[in-house]
């Protein structure tokens, strides 16, 4: 018998239980009626098609989570809003699993472009609201204002790790993100103090040494990073904890107003005294669990160890990102010399025409294009000034510098050719690359899950020990020596699960299969590191060619140059002969800069692929 009473709400909570256990692309409107216990024509009186339910689920959950934190009030300080902020996503989170794990089918979909829009717009709404909350406290604790957007994110990347680990149905330890807490906010106030820090480098020369240095600093995607790394360690002396011990303290005492009856042969009989003591002290111990403690406590190595690996591969990233940029202000301080360079020998050229028209030798019109000549190079060289300041602003901005704030870059325009050797280079790469590392590592956490589930055939065998006492007296004090005692027990206890249904076998299969899929990633992450390492030798070779080419070029185009000049002062080379000279000279100039780049851009390529300096 179809029911046709039903809410959009209820609709939507069964979709959404369907979609996450199938996927939206695997689910009909029928289904969803039919599971309902509705008809068709009831379902599109409240939903058109698929999507408006997803929509409709989303604008919920949306108003929930902003529900959530506006309710959020009386909280004394940043510390502590965090922390509720916390506690009540996880909350929310853990009642609405089945919305998470829709949104995941969403985002390995076909969908995902319909709902991206969405989720975006929820996500950041909720950060404005986040962030209104932060300004109040903010005011409050004296913190530097500059500071609200790094809190934000930082929020945002512990509710992202919550949904990351109920995703992967691991235990998520409070404490542990409460320590973090502790840590970031610590670090907000060291780092107001190295804002001045950074306002006094900012007036004295920089390196590219001291760049990368201040950018690991600055960095949020990277301090992120660090903070995982520190929640990873942690969960490592979670786990070692269960291999220690379980100590247990009880304690009681019962005031007996009216005493326990027994009946016997049809008489009641009171038992016990007036007032009760009780104590007792446990120990539990596991023994053996079929290797699952050490194997947990192998995998949170790992995932501290993949952290690990995440922090290097971002500064390995933001450190190629800082040395791409610094070398293009270097080249651009280059071209800059070039074209007040060639700026001055146009004006020397100028002059000897106008030499030459004074004493009849050549007409105005030699003197005018001169002077345009004089004039393009002006605006040349106001352009590569302008690329150069353009790019020491992107440096600042990136630096975390005053935009008001004076600074030089400290470094030469040069290269020393080097020679690569591809095996030398690549086996290096397998060493030394991080993301390599991490699909290692992958592969390696795979397996240990699958020890872990084959370990839930196995039997889990502990000892226990339980000291107790008890006591009892009529009188309000502690009972004497013949109304007390103790008593020792202990033993050994075994816990089998016998049939489950299947689950852990599957489980197993499920996890083999993800092995293999990880063992593919690495041969194809190998085979790609291969060919980056290949095409950037290949470049490299080519580019030094052209750098050796270059270089005699300059050489040449200059003594060219300075021969069409002297002959043009004593009229035996014409205009045109000394405008091809300059022209010569400029573009092998511009050439061997050119080259000079692509060097240093390719050395700072292949140091990215390998992982490390080279």
């Amino acid at each position: 018998m179809k029911r046709q009473k039903i809410t959009s709400s209820e609709i939507t909570k069964q979709a959404i239980k369907l979609f996450s256990q199938k996927g939206i692309e695997n689910v009909s409107m029928n289904e969803i009626a039919n599971s309902l216990g509705i008809t068709k024509p009831t379902l599109y009186y409240y939903f058109k098609n698929k999507d408006d339910i997803v929509k409709h689920a989303f604008v919920e959950r949306a108003n929930e989570m902003k529900k959530i934190i506006s309710e959020i009030e009386e909280v004394k300080n940043l510390r502590e809003f965090i922390i509720i902020i916390i506690e009540k996503h996880l909350e929310f989170f853990s009642k609405n699993d089945n919305d998470i794990r829709c949104f995941f089918r969403i985002l390995n979909s076909d969908y995902v472009n319909h709902f991206e829009k969405m989720a975006n717009e929820m996500i950041e709404n909720n950060r404005k609201i986040i962030r209104v909350k932060i300004e109040d406290l903010i005011e409050k604790e004296n913190f530097n204002k500059d500071l609200i957007d790094t809190i934000v994110i930082f929020i945002s990347s512990l509710i992202t790790y919550l949904i990351m680990e109920l995703k992967m149905k691991r235990k998520i330890n409070v404490d542990v993100l409460k320590k973090v807490v502790d840590v970031f906010l610590k670090g907000v106030k060291v780092l107001i103090f190295s804002f001045i820090f950074t306002l006094n480098l900012s007036s004295q020369e920089i390196n590219i040494d001291d760049a990368i240095k201040i950018s690991f600093e600055k960095n949020i995607s990277l301090q992120n990073a660090l903070i995982y790394e520190k929640i990873y360690l942690e969960k490592i002396n979670e786990y070692y904890g269960t291999a220690y011990p379980q100590i247990n303290v009880t304690a009681s005492y019962v005031k007996n107003f009216e005493k326990p009856l027994a009946f016997m042969s049809g008489k009641k009989i009171e038992t016990g005294l007036e007032n009760s003591y009780s104590a007792s002290i446990s120990v539990n111990q596991i023994l053996w669990s079929g290797g699952r403690v050490g194997t947990a406590i192998e995998l949170a190595k790992d995932y501290a160890e993949t952290s690990r690996e995440n922090v290097k591969l971002s500064k390995n990233s933001l450190k190629r990102s800082v040395k791409q940029l610094f070398y293009s202000i270097l080249y651009a301080r280059e071209m800059v010399k070039l074209k007040e360079e060639m700026l001055l020998i146009e004006r020397e050229h100028f002059k000897i025409n106008e030499e030459k028209y004074l004493n009849g030798l050549v007409s105005d019109l030699v003197v005018m294009r001169s002077n345009v000549d004089v004039s393009n190079r002006e605006l040349e060289l106001i352009k590569a000034k302008n690329v150069y300041d353009i790019g020491l602003l992107t440096l600042k901005d990136m630096l975390g510098i005053n935009i008001d704030e004076e600074i030089k870059l400290n470094g030469s325009f040069d290269v020393e050719i080097k020679n690569f050797d591809f095996n030398t280079i690549y086996s290096k790469a397998l060493q030394t690359r991080p993301d390599y590392k991490i699909a290692l590592l992958k592969k390696a956490i795979t397996e240990k899950q699958v020890r872990i589930e084959k370990g839930n055939h196995l039997p889990i065998i502990s000892a226990f020990l339980n000291r107790q006492f008890s006591g009892q007296n009529e009188k309000n004090s502690f009972p004497p020596s013949n109304l007390r005692g103790w008593s020792l027990i202990g033993g050994i206890t075994l816990n089998l699960s016998v049939f489950n249904g299947l689950a852990t076998s599957s489980r197993i299969k499920q996890l083999d299969y993800e092995v293999i899929i990880r063992e593919k990633e690495i041969k194809d992450l190998e085979r790609k590191i291969k060919i980056e390492i290949k095409r950037t030798l290949l470049d490299m070779e080519e580019i030094t060619k052209r750098l050796k080419t270059q270089e005699l070029s300059v050489k040449n185009a200059k003594k060219i140059l300075e021969s069409t000049e002297k002959r043009y002062k004593e009229g035996i080379s014409s205009q045109l002969e000394l405008n091809d000279a300059t022209l010569l000279y400029s573009s092998a100039k511009f050439g061997y800069l050119g080259a000079i780049f692509d060097y240093l851009t390719s050395l700072n390529n292949l140091e990215y692929i390998v992982g490390g300096e080279i």
